[in-house]
C-alpha cells in the first residue's frame, strides 16, 4: 500500500486545489497564460506552482507519460534492473536521462509512456523502491 496518494470528497479539500485544476486546465486548453489562468479562478501563482503537479481529477486526466527521478547507487546492472522492470510493466520508455555519478551516487530521470501499464503507477514506484542499490524514487509529473 502506498500512502503518498489518498483518494478523498472534494468537498473537505481547501477550495485552492479544485482551483488549481481548474487553472492548468485554462493554461492546457485554453492557451491562457498561467498568470492569466490563475487571475481567471482566483488564485495566486505560488498557489498554481505549488500544487499542479499533485491535484488531478481521475475521470478527466488522461495520463499518457510520466516521469520518474531515481537517485541510485552506481553499480553495474542497476539501469538494467530498473529497466526490467518498467519493461515488465509495460512502460514504454521514452527518454533515460543520467547525470555523472558523484560520490558513488548516479541521479536518473525517466520519462515513459504509461498508457499500456499494467499496475498502477504508485505501484510502479514501489517496485523500484524495492530494487537493490535504489535510494530514492520520485514521481515528478503525469502528462
Amino acid at each position: 500500500m502506498n500512502d503518498d496518494y489518498l483518494l478523498v470528497n472534494k468537498a473537505i479539500l481547501p477550495v485552492v486545489l479544485p482551483k488549481v485544476i481548474l487553472a492548468r486546465d485554462k493554461v492546457s486548453k485554453d492557451n491562457l497564460s498561467i498568470s492569466e489562468a490563475c487571475k481567471a479562478v482566483n488564485i495566486s501563482r505560488s498557489a498554481y506552482y505549488k500544487y499542479k503537479d499533485m491535484v488531478f481529477l481521475p475521470e478527466k486526466v488522461e495520463t499518457k507519460r510520466a516521469i520518474l527521478s531515481l537517485k541510485v547507487d552506481d553499480k553495474e546492472g542497476v539501469l538494467n534492473a530498473i529497466l526490467k522492470v518498467l519493461t515488465k510493466s509495460k512502460a514504454n520508455v521514452l527518454t533515460i536521462f543520467q547525470d555523472t555519478p558523484v560520490r558513488e551516487l548516479a541521479f536518473i530521470t525517466i520519462k515513459v509512456d504509461i498508457k499500456k501499464l499494467t499496475i498502477p503507477v504508485n505501484k510502479l514506484v514501489e517496485q523500484l523502491k524495492d530494487l537493490p542499490s535504489i535510494r530514492k524514487v520520485d514521481l515528478i509529473a503525469y502528462e
